[in-house]
């Protein structure tokens, strides 16, 4: 009956091997648990020493901890092709094509976000981690009768599940200055290395002078996230887009250590000053919410 009933309706009942292999899917290159994303150098650096992911797949960009015959990995690490969004939505199509990762982790630093008292919104500090909860794109927006109103096109934001059951947890039992070693501390002493959940904002300029008009005004009506970067929106619509299989449903996490804080009249020096030890600290908050990952995450 239920074989009539699949005919007339047009469906065919995969056989068993089918299934499974639909149910877990292999890309080009082969398979991976969880795939990590870096930009710069210093956060490329920092997640593989972190992680220990020291060899390279030959012939491509990824690193994992060792060969193996049967192509299946439990992390893979890149460094972006390059900054901002259009070519991280590309690497992180490619990413999944190749190795069609479960859970996505864009990883390295961004630039925290002030009140109007020029003080971090919700106490954020440089050497502080942020988990990302939404994602907002200060480019696309209408300017009219000297405003700024945003307009928005289809993305992902960030795995709601992951951030309630894994994200919102390690923000409230993980201390990141228990995990640090002698040779990575803070360039402040008394940095409190705290781990937020909020917003980020995602541009395709580098925010970095609190008395631009221009920035002023791309930032403007965004009141509530707490970090910005050149990279996240990328990364949403990419996994937004690669979400095209039935039998294929990644997601993904944003992790940023914040290496500077936006309306700081001396940002450069104090990104340059920071932006190290923010890359290692946030990788090993990618550490333990990879420790932390349920085996079976189909349900998140």
């Amino acid at each position: 009956m239920k074989r009539l009933l699949a005919s007339l309706l047009g469906f065919r009942q995969a056989p068993t091997s089918e299934v499974a292999k639909r149910v877990a899917p292999t890309g080009r290159v082969g398979r991976v648990r969880v795939g990590i994303i870096t930009i710069i150098e210093e956060e490329f650096e920092a997640a593989k020493s972190v992680f220990g992911l020291n060899h390279n797949i030959a012939g491509t960009p990824y690193f994992v901890d060792c060969d193996q015959d049967t192509r299946e990995w439990d992390l893979a690490l890149i460094q972006a092709s390059d900054r901002s969004n259009v070519p991280i939505s590309a690497d992180a199509t490619d990413f999944m094509e190749d190795l069609r990762p479960q859970v996505m982790i864009l990883l390295g630093v961004a630039g925290g976000l002030c009140d109007d008292k020029n003080q971090g919104r919700d106490g954020i500090r440089t050497g502080d981690v942020v988990f990302a909860d939404q994602v907002n794109y200060v480019e696309f927006l209408k300017i009219d009768n000297n405003a700024a109103r945003v307009r928005t096109y289809a993305i992902d934001h960030p795995s709601e599940p992951l951030r309630k059951n894994v994200c919102a947890p390690i923000s409230k039992t993980f201390s990141i200055r228990d995990a640090l070693d002698a040779d990575h501390q803070p360039p402040d002493a008394g940095a409190p290395c705290k781990i937020h959940v909020g917003g980020i904002v995602s541009a395709e300029k580098v925010l970095g002078d609190v008395h631009s008009p221009v920035q002023k005004q791309l930032l403007e009506p965004f009141d509530k996230p707490l970090a910005v970067d050149m990279e996240s929106i990328g990364m949403a619509r990419a996994v937004c887009h690669g979400r095209g299989s039935f039998w294929y449903h990644p997601r993904y996490v944003i992790i940023r250590g914040i290496s500077d804080l936006v309306a700081d009249g001396e940002n450069n020096e104090q990104r340059a000053q920071w932006k190290s030890f923010a890359a290692h600290a946030a990788a090993l908050v990618a550490r333990q919410f990879v420790q932390t990952l349920p085996l079976d995450i189909g349900g998140n």
